[in-house]
């Protein structure tokens, strides 16, 4: 049948260069992606353990106006939380400031305001874009996001996320053993490697041992649990995932201006798109001409883009042949075996019945699958583990108490997300009337300075796990309907990963250059890369 069958080239055996395979249970074809290889990692100075220097704590004084080019400065992105601190003193009692350079677009950044916003999806619409391309869950309108949330909002659930503990667990300790290998480790891999892999479970995905382990010792494999993973197709969807990201996001949440591209950019993009073009026509015999023109969109993409938002693929033309193929291994993932269980059965249900597009059941899985705020939560935690050495110590003495509360703050202080941007759906009424704000106008919700929103948070830039339950609760995953969909997903890998490590070292301690996220997506607040020592504990 067709639901069976696979193009050749998406078959182990008919990969052309450049691929490799995913297993998929209970699908009796390896779903091959390609190499990513081409992602642009970004460039930008290093800075030993991530301190700011004198140049880059110049752009963070107080001033009067923020600008274009500060939503957009790598260094204030290395400085995220320096530029929010600014925002409290030099703009306290504002509502929205206005950004100096680009068009119809403010910032809100106090407590208040930003979480009465994210309330209100009449007036502020979380879909940035004003014409009718197909979105995410995140970014979908009341009528959608219900139609499609319920595929999927069950197996997201804290009752039914609580059940895949164990399993969590095992992958954390997994992904922790190799994290030990080395004096020097990465934990940016570790972090993206933990989530990648619990999302593969969810989706029916299970990771497979090394062929060659065990054959040393004539073991013949010996039990599976005790062989390593083949972690190679997790890092595969990574890099897949983070290049989606680099293609869609606008930089800063504005995008660079068009302008700016260097000279002979338009041609780049051209190769790019003929480069995806056989890649594409298979697309469109497979998923059918209908669903793969509501993915691409090359209308309102590349002919047609938007004045505002700029995403990211005008950048990054080389990552565009990446996107066909990388939906064809999407297409294949959904048809999974069903009794594998999760949440894949349920969309392809939806499909069959005709209550969900082809194109919205793929979208929304790559949003299921999206890799980087997750893992920038759990890389943000180790370097407070290393960096908070009272509050670390305290709850290693009772971890099982204090880590949710260790996690807690680390989201708080640490938004992986730190800025969410808004359009206004309408004309504001209300109380916003007395706003600035029209139809159509970008607004730029600033959830790391809404943690450190002093009104809210007593101290609000110190890292304390005594926090009091009467406290506001961070707004790091959001408020109100598109509160993120992951969050006890990301909590229970955060607290698991912080019991794994206090109870198998004695401390973790930053060493080597480490680098924080600079140029990518709206306002990523993680690290490119970040090396730590690890002090294996006495304890058994």
């Amino acid at each position: 049948s067709g639901r069976a069958s696979a193009t050749s080239w998406l078959i182990d055996g008919g990969v052309p260069r450049g691929c490799t395979g995913l297993a998929g249970s209970g699908h009796n074809a390896r779903i091959a992606l390609p190499r990513a290889s081409a992602i642009a990692q970004g460039q930008g100075d290093a800075e030993r353990h991530v301190s700011s220097n004198a140049e880059d704590a110049d752009r963070l004084e107080d001033r009067e106006q923020i600008t274009y080019e500060d939503l957009v400065d790598p260094k204030v992105r290395r400085n995220h939380l320096a530029f929010n601190e600014m925002l409290h003193r030099s703009f306290a009692g504002q509502q929205f400031v206005p950004v100096s350079g680009e068009d119809r677009c403010y910032i809100a950044f106090a407590y208040a305001t930003a979480k009465a916003i994210l309330n209100d999806h009449s007036t502020f619409s979380s879909n940035p874009f004003s014409d009718d391309r197909l979105v995410a869950l995140n970014t979908m309108s009341k009528a959608d996001h219900a139609r499609v949330l319920r595929y999927v909002h069950s197996h997201y659930a804290q009752a039914e996320v609580s059940k895949l503990e164990e399993r969590i667990r095992e992958i954390i300790e997994r992904c922790t053993d190799d994290l030990e290998q080395s004096d020097e480790v990465d934990v940016v891999l570790w972090a993206k490697r933990i989530h990648m892999a619990v999302s593969l479970m969810q989706l029916g995905i299970e990771l497979e041992c090394c062929s060659n382990a065990g054959a040393a010792d004539g073991t013949n494999g010996g039990a599976a649990r005790q062989r390593p993973w083949d972690w190679r197709r997790v890092d595969e969807v990574v890099a897949l995932n983070d290049a989606m990201v680099a293609l869609v996001a606008p930089l800063g949440g504005v995008g660079r201006r068009y302008g700016e591209l260097p000279p002979g950019q338009w041609a780049r993009v051209l190769c790019g798109l003929l480069r995806s073009l056989p890649a594409t026509l298979a697309m469109a015999w497979r998923l059918g001409l209908r669903c793969t023109w509501q993915i691409i969109r090359p209308d309102v993409t590349v002919l047609f883009p938007p004045k505002q938002p700029r995403m990211g693929l005008w950048w990054h033309p080389e990552l565009v042949q990446l996107v066909p193929r990388y939906f064809l291994a999407l297409y294949d993932l959904l048809q999974v075996d069903p009794s594998r269980g999760g949440p894949v059965p349920g969309i392809r249900a939806g499909v069959e019945a005709g209550d969900l597009q082809l194109a919205e059941a793929l979208t929304l899985m790559v949003q299921l699958m999206v890799n980087m705020t997750s893992a920038n939560a759990l890389a943000n935690m180790v370097f407070r583990l290393a960096t908070e050495t009272e509050a670390a110590s305290m709850t290693a003495v009772d971890v099982d108490r204090l880590a949710p509360a260790f996690v807690q703050e680390v989201l708080r202080l640490d938004a992986p997300l730190q800025r969410n941007p808004r359009r206004v759906a309408r004309q504001p009424g209300e109380k916003w009337a007395r706003t600035p704000l029209s139809k159509n106008d970008q607004v730029l919700v600033f959830i790391g300075a809404a943690n450190l929103d002093p009104a809210a948070f007593p101290e609000p830039t110190k890292f304390r796990i005594d926090r009091e339950d009467g406290d506001k609760p961070a707004l790091s995953f959001g408020s109100g309907m598109h509160y993120c969909l992951g969050s006890n997903v990301v909590k229970l890998e955060m607290r698991c990963a912080l019991v794994c490590l206090l109870k198998r070292f004695s401390s973790v301690e930053l060493h080597g250059e480490s680098r924080r996220l600079d140029d990518v997506d709206v306002g990523n607040w993680g690290f490119r890369r970040l090396q730590v020592r690890l002090h294996r504990s006495g304890k058994a």
